[in-house]
């Protein structure tokens, strides 16, 4: 049976014992310590080096968002583990995501909520655990979305008189240039006839995301994904290349990034 050591974080007494309440249903999970303050979880994590937090973010002297920014600093000590934050505001869920925490709990959330998280928390340690694993997995999701897919999975660029084909998979994002499209690969790009409209409908939507007038992002191939501010987000992609989003597809991107969380 796997031991998945635990901290909880969190300055509320009543909020600690209920959560070390519902950790204690599940035997794969030892709690290991509760903290009451950001620079008392730094500590025992730096100390105990547990797989998983349960963290608040409003807590006095150091908020969650800096408990994370020290351990980072203090990654000598050994990787940081995976965090779920707990909070009463909705509003720092998008920070939290863009800090990569595995999931976002909002108080006040009912049983079932949390054992979704903590599911999710585990399916995540899986993945870590297992060096193959990504690669098997990722083999896998592309089998199963291209059966009897109604989406294109290539396309057939010419060059200097040949044809080639380019898969939909390999392309990091697609932007438009006038009447073509520039396919973006990890290495070198292609010119392809087609408006950003038009292919748009032909992009699986469970891939691809339309984050600007001029750009379509493979979400497979997005490395990270931050808020700027001004109803922006700056997508890093596997190439290392920086994309700002337009201002008017904010909502449609945080509705994506929500739904990946859940």
């Amino acid at each position: 049976m796997k031991h998945i050591r635990t901290i909880i974080v969190d300055d509320e007494p009543i909020a600690r014992a209920r959560l070390g309440r519902l950790l204690a249903q599940d035997p794969e999970l030892e709690l290991v310590a509760e903290c009451r303050n950001g620079q008392e979880a730094v500590d025992t994590i730096i100390k105990s080096r547990p797989d998983l937090l349960f963290l608040d973010v409003e807590m006095p002297g150091m908020n969650g968002f800096q408990v994370l920014e020290q351990l980072h600093r203090l990654n000598g000590h050994g990787p940081v583990p995976f965090v779920v934050f707990v909070t009463a505001h909705d509003h720092y869920a998008l920070k939290a995501f863009d800090v990569n925490a595995v999931d976002f709990l909002l108080k006040p959330y009912d049983d079932e909520r949390f054992s979704a998280s903590l599911e999710k928390a585990k399916r995540w340690m899986d993945l870590r655990t297992s060096s193959k694993l990504t690669g098997k997995l990722m083999d896998l999701v592309r089998e199963h979305m291209h059966a009897n897919s109604e989406y294109t999975e290539h396309f057939t660029i010419r060059e200097k008189g040949r044809e080639h084909k380019v898969r939909v998979d390999d392309i990091l994002y697609l932007r438009a240039e006038g009447n073509y499209l520039c396919l973006q690969l990890k290495d070198r790009h292609h010119l392809y006839r087609m408006t950003m409209n038009a292919v748009e409908s032909e992009l699986d939507p469970a891939r691809f995301l339309r984050i600007h007038r001029s750009y379509i992002v493979n979400t497979v191939h997005v490395r990270n994904t931050r808020y700027s501010g001004n109803n922006e987000f700056i997508f890093t992609m596997a190439n290392n290349e920086r994309i700002v989003s337009g201002r008017s597809y904010k909502e449609q991107i945080a509705k994506v990034l929500q739904e990946e969380s859940v």
